[in-house]
């Protein structure tokens, strides 16, 4: 599969035409890997892009407009072959688009736009998604993308948020979230080798995050814009972190399976677009 190279004098950044997935982020000056490699058994992915499903549907589907229509667990972009439209030492231009194959499981006409751009500090990144039909359509977008950090072999990580009305921890159970009535304020999620047996944990009302090693010091910086929640997932004993900015969520496990009535479903209208932004500083040395 083909992959573009973005490079500047401080990291070497490799995407992947599959799912536009974010494959590498090399820092030359510390002479490491940010980005988690993939390895069976554990997680085969990187940074996969989520449309127009993030998380599980209960019911394998949804239901709109009387009809059903089946769909894997966080959708299907990321199996999706990106083309260039733009690359520059560090820019990148990318577009998918709605095929027979796509409309045989999701009937409408559809474009995501991926784009990243390269600095001194880290990368940043947008997804616009488009509406090419006739009719509207509902759908979520998220960005899963994990980070090799060593949060299991060395205690005491974790992550802090800025703001006041981070809404959590919402634990998962059996990739289905119940949100009860929590009051917002969280400041931090302390990353201990328990939090996430369950599963990934999500925030409500996330826009900024930083992910702090033992000795407190930032080590990542991750802020969304148009993103209403951020899950963090990890596998237990394995030294990486997912730090997902999404629009939507898994399922509630009472979820009807009508898209209506779905947790955090967006809708488009024909010819619109939305766009969600994605911004990664790296800091300091791990």
């Amino acid at each position: 599969m083909q992959k573009w190279i973005l490079e500047n004098n401080c990291f070497r950044v490799m995407v992947s035409a599959q799912g536009s997935e974010l494959c590498s982020v090399w820092d030359k000056q510390r002479e490491r890997e940010w980005i988690w490699q993939p390895r069976q058994g554990v997680w085969n992915n990187s940074a996969t892009c989520l449309f127009p499903v993030v998380g599980r549907l209960i019911h394998n589907g949804w239901r709109q407009n009387d009809r059903f229509f089946t769909l894997p667990a966080h959708g299907f972009l990321r199996d999706q072959v990106f083309s260039c439209v733009h690359q520059h030492d560090t820019q990148l231009a990318l577009t998918a688009s709605a095929s027979e194959e796509t409309r045989l499981i999701w009937p409408w006409s559809w474009r995501v736009d991926s784009y990243w751009e390269l600095d001194e500090q880290g990368v940043q990144l947008c997804f616009t998604v488009q509406n090419e039909d006739t009719i509207p359509f509902a759908y979520s977008m998220g960005w899963h993308p994990g980070f090799n950090l060593p949060i299991s072999s060395q205690p005491g990580w974790q992550v802090n948020f800025a703001g006041k009305q981070v809404v959590g921890p919402l634990p998962t159970q059996d990739r289905t979230l119940s949100i009860p009535h929590p009051e917002p304020g969280t400041m931090a999620f302390p990353l201990t080798a328990e939090c996430f047996h369950r599963g990934a944990v999500y925030f409500g009302s996330c826009r900024t995050v930083c992910v702090n090693n033992p000795m407190g010091k930032t080590v990542l910086r991750l802020e969304s814009k148009n993103f209403d929640w951020l899950a963090l997932w990890n596998v237990p004993d394995v030294d990486f972190l997912c730090v997902e900015p999404l629009a939507g969520t898994t399922d509630d496990p009472d979820f009807s399976g009508q898209v209506d009535t779905k947790r955090g479903i967006r809708w488009l209208e024909p010819d619109e677009s939305c766009m969600f932004k994605v911004s990664l500083r790296f800091d300091i040395d791990v």
